[in-house]
Order: structure tokens, then sequence, then C-alpha cells
């Protein structure tokens, strides 16, 4: 089943239970129509996709494009990304998160909305193994700067070299117009280095 049913699944997820194994699992937030996330799970078998998504159109449209692509390394869950956060990972469960040009919300009203908080970056560093990435891009300077702001006031992370991080990943849909049309992007790159788990909300 590619589409995971929050009703008749275990919490906190367990990945034996919903891909019938255990492999490293890595998990992108806001999949939208799941180019990234198809292209790195059919190079990478070995692993575990799962890609998250709360928009019912384009959660649709990465469960039929699994299913028409035969990949059994990929399940879709529509929710939003406080709900797994905060709600439906285990602590030190998630390899990888992708969070590849979020929302940024550029209306001063709505900055409230945006994605990157100290609170929800340090339930990514919770759900993290250690050792595990978190692997972020933008193309709006503004928004670059308030992650970047949030990110050096995280501790347990330690910065990785974003340029040689990507250098092998597909882009995104996104990423493919932005890079036509020249926009700059943001990148980073980091690593859980706490050993220990971090406090729960």
């Amino acid at each position: 089943m590619i589409e995971i049913d929050l009703n008749d699944a275990s919490l906190p997820l367990s990945w034996q239970e919903l891909f019938g194994r255990n492999a490293p699992t890595d998990v992108e937030l806001g999949s939208g129509k799941g180019r990234f996330l198809l292209e790195m799970a059919g190079k990478h078998p070995e692993r575990n996709f799962v890609g998250v998504e709360r928009a019912a159109k384009y959660h649709k449209l990465l469960a039929t494009r699994t299913a028409r692509r035969g990949l059994g390394n990929v399940r879709a869950l529509r929710t939003t990304a406080e709900d797994l956060l905060f709600r439906l990972l285990a602590p030190g469960s998630v390899s990888t998160f992708f969070v590849l040009f979020p929302d940024p919300w550029p209306k001063k009203r709505h900055h409230k909305r945006r994605l990157f908080t100290p609170e929800i970056t340090e339930a990514i560093l919770r759900a993290l193994v250690p050792g595990g990435r978190l692997l972020v891009k933008t193309d709006h300077p503004e928004y670059g700067e308030v992650i970047e702001a949030v990110f050096r006031e995280s501790p347990g992370f330690k910065r990785l070299p974003a340029e040689r991080i990507f250098e092998d990943l597909p882009l995104t849909g996104f990423e493919v117009k932005y890079v036509q049309e020249g926009r700059p992007i943001s990148a980073f790159a980091l690593e859980r280095t706490a050993p220990e788990v971090v406090r729960a909300r």
C-alpha cells in the first residue's frame, strides 16, 4: 500500500510495518508532485522514502506516479509537517529530512506560518538518527536569512558543505524553473551530532 492510512497505522510510525523492512528512511516535507522523491527512490532502492504532503491533489499524484513506476520503497503520507514531527515520528527514526523550497510566506502577517522555527528545528533534530541530516533549499533571500538564523541557534547540529552535499542530488521541479530564471538559491546542510534525545515539546 503506497498511501499511509493513519487510521490503520501504528503510532509512532513503524518503518518495518509500513515498508516490510528496516532500512534507512528519508522523509521529504512538502513532496509536491514528487519529482525529487521519485528520482531519489529509483536511484536508491536500498533506502525507504516517505513523501509528506498536505495538499490532496499532490498527495494523490505522488501515489499514482509511485505506482506507475513500480517503486516499492516509497510511501505517501497526507498530513502537515507539524503533525508528522510532533505526533507521528519516533525519536531517532529518520535518516534524512529534505525540505526543498518551502513556502516562504513573504507577507509579514503570514510569517507565523513559516515552517522553520526553533521548535520545528528541535523536533527535526529529535526525529533524526545520530549522524542524520537535514537538507534545505530556498529561493527566497529573506527567508534564507531567517533559516540561517534559526540554524545558527540550534544546538545538536553541525553544518556541512551544502554545495558538495547537494551536487549529486536531483533537482525539484521548482528548482529547474528557478535555475532557468537565474534566481539565487540558498542551500543548507546540517548533521545531527547530539547522541541524546532532545526533550519533548
